[in-house]
């Protein structure tokens, strides 16, 4: 099955054979609402050229920025108002995909990130809201409980909802399409499929959960021999296993619409930095590594050059033992005079201390005659074998001289490949909160006062000023020390670095909103939503800010007020005014007490304490202020001489 370009646009369904060439807008509307009405059982829209793959698109590993962003552009349409048929409409243009896929266009990295790594960037976080995730083994059942559990999710929040499946390498996004029967699934596939879709990416339409599910698990399959094989790595065996994250619209999505390039262009440009960051530690375990090695070679080296010394200093006291042996030939001072040098030469290389050799104990005057006599009887050839030759001193001299080169040689080479490796060394600090020295990539810098810390007691610190509800969070260097006038304080670019829990970054976000907004809360929606403090103190007629609720109350006394009706006032004057000018009620001239007449003729005698008006009622004009009925009689004659006492009756 198979839909190309809309222009040669194909309906194909592995349940119907009915086929339809969508070629306008009002075919199209057909087709949208056969979709929503579960008529169709698959219907597949794709547009040849369009994927994560060319150059209209991206790079190899946007399939999960795509579904990310597949699920923020679906549900943030139906939150602008569309019901289900507009909405599959609306995901049918070619426009809506090309939509979908822009931010693949500056995804240029190979590194893969995870669906929570993306989700913590300010464009999804604050459009989508994670409700769940499930992880299981990619088959049928598996695919299908959790399906059931996006629909659930779905019926709960009275929307759609999205669950992004990954499968590694391959990230898909599947949605249930509003809460009203029938279901009706959509999977979004970045890749081009030989089978359905092979010149781009798609939107796959289905009329059923299971037909869904066997589609799902058709497409994310795996090799069993990937689990049955112990030897196989586990990485390996990850291949055989999926994750799903269940989204839904968050509330402060709408809030966010005019800034959607912004947000956009921020988030690639995060996801780009966190991609070089893993680029980077992968380099720096590569580093490591040839760190390990050259630090292994030295040690060799230094085995060797030690075992060199060992062999010189052998070499060195076989010379000095022969050297102090006795001349018996002093008929060749030539060979004793380049014997002394040449030893003199050979133990000039030798730096370390050497003791003299034990001088042998006096021997009598007497005696020496004696003892040399003996000595030359007992040994007849002892003059040839002590005195040594010539050529033996020159070879050993020149073997010396040899070591002794090679020894220079090898400390060159070693110094030099020290200072190489001091150079590729990362340089230390010590942290200023546990004292400890570690290596700059593990430092965080407080913005301001630059004071370096270890991320992890910045972390705990700052989790902690969190906890406490404390705003901003300043450097504890700077707070312990009371001579700093200008402190510095940890930015929410520095907090995200460090990375708090949601709950405390949530906390973070509402703290730095308090400076310029409010929270308000609305009791008839129940929801609550932050609002800017100057617009609201400027304010005395309060709206609930949320677009699907219009509940309006008066900030003073709190109480609700009627769009249209009469101006509000606390004390219901204006409502009163605006009730009797409808109803036509007068005011007593005396007291201006509210009198309304009922029946009878148009004289009206107020019944305040210490009132005692008559006016007249057809004109409103005050006729007598008197208990006296005479004054009363005179009065009533006067003014209704010029007035009506009764209204006109109308003939039977």
């Amino acid at each position: 099955m198979h839909l190309g370009n809309l222009e040669d646009t194909r309906l194909l369904q592995s349940l119907d054979t009915h086929q339809r060439r969508p070629t306008s807008d009002g075919h199209e509307a057909v087709i949208a609402s056969d979709v929503a009405k579960g008529q169709l059982a698959e219907y597949v829209v794709s547009y040849g050229g369009r994927s994560q793959y060319n150059q209209a698109a991206g790079g190899v590993s946007a399939c999960g920025l795509a579904a990310l962003n597949c699920a923020r552009v679906v549900l943030g349409m139906e939150m602008a108002g569309l019901d289900k048929e507009q909405l599959i409409l609306e995901m049918m243009k070619k426009e809506v995909l090309e939509e979908v896929l822009r931010p693949c266009l500056s995804w240029a990295s190979f590194a893969h990130l995870e669906v929570e790594d993306i989700h913590r960037t300010p464009l999804f976080n604050k459009s989508l809201k994670l409700v769940q995730s499930d992880y299981g083994r990619s088959e049928f059942e598996n695919f299908k409980k959790l399906l059931k559990d996006l629909f659930g999710a779905s019926q709960n929040a009275q929307s759609s909802a999205c669950v992004i499946i990954t499968r590694p390498p391959e990230i898909i996004a599947c949605l249930h399409l509003g809460n009203a029967e029938p279901s009706t699934f959509a999977i979004f596939d970045s890749h081009p499929r030989p089978g359905k879709h092979p010149d781009g990416a798609a939107f796959i339409f289905f009329n059923s959960l299971e037909s869904t599910a066997a589609y799902v698990a058709e497409l994310l399959q795996y090799d069993d021999r990937l689990v049955m094989d112990e030897a196989m790595q586990w990485q390996a065996q990850l291949l055989a296993h999926y994750s799903g994250h269940i989204f839904v619209a968050s509330e402060t999505a709408r809030s966010l619409e005019k800034l959607t390039e912004l947000a956009l262009e921020s988030s690639v440009e995060i996801l780009s930095l966190r991609a070089k960051m893993v680029e980077l530690e992968s380099r720096d375990n590569i580093l490591e590594s040839e760190n390990t090695r050259l630090s292994e070679e030295v040690s060799r080296l230094g085995d060797e050059i030690f075992g060199l010394r060992e062999m010189r200093r052998k070499e060195q006291a076989r010379d000095d033992h022969r050297s102090q042996w006795p001349r018996l030939h002093p008929t060749e001072p030539k060979s004793a005079t380049a014997y002394c040098t040449s030893a003199k030469r050979v133990s000039s290389f030798d730096s370390r201390p050497r003791t003299s050799p034990p001088t042998p104990p006096p021997v009598p005057s007497g005696s020496k005659g004696k003892q040399r006599e003996g000595y030359a009887d007992r040994h007849p050839h002892s003059s040839s074998f002590f005195t040594p030759s010539e050529e033996a001193r020159r070879r050993d001299t020149e073997y010396a001289l040899k070591l002794q080169c090679e020894f220079d040689e090898e400390a060159t080479r070693l110094r030099k490949e020290l200072r190489e490796l001091q150079g590729r060394a990362l340089a230390q600090f010590e942290c200023g909160i546990c004292l400890d020295k570690y290596s700059e990539e593990a430092i965080a810098t407080v913005p301001g006062c630059r004071h370096a810390f270890c991320r992890e007691c910045l972390r705990t610190f700052a989790a902690k000023t969190v906890e406490q509800h404390r705003y901003p969070i300043p450097c504890p260097l700077c707070m312990a020390d009371k001579r700093e006038s200008d402190s510095g304080v940890l930015d929410e670019f520095l907090l995200q670095q460090l990375g708090l829990t949601e709950k405390q970054y949530a906390i973070y976000t509402e703290m730095e909103m308090a400076g310029f907004s409010i929270i308000l809360h609305c009791r008839r929606c129940q929801n609550s939503a932050f609002v800017d403090k100057f617009e609201y103190e400027e304010s005395d007629i309060i709206t609930c800010p949320l677009q699907r609720c219009t509940y309006t109350w008066c900030k003073a006394c709190s109480r609700e007020i009627d769009i249209g009706g009469p101006k509000h006032s606390c004390d219901g004057s204006s409502e009163l005014k605006h009730l009797m000018s409808q109803r036509g009620w007068k005011h007593c001239p005396g007291c201006q007490t509210p009198v309304e007449r009922t029946e009878g003729c148009n004289h009206m005698t107020c019944m305040a304490p210490r009132c005692n008006t008559h006016f007249c009622y057809k004109c409103g004009g005050s006729i007598v202020q008197s208990v006296v009925p005479h004054e009363i009689k005179v009065a009533l004659n006067a003014h209704y001489r010029r007035c009506r006492l009764f209204e006109d009756v109308p003939d039977r």
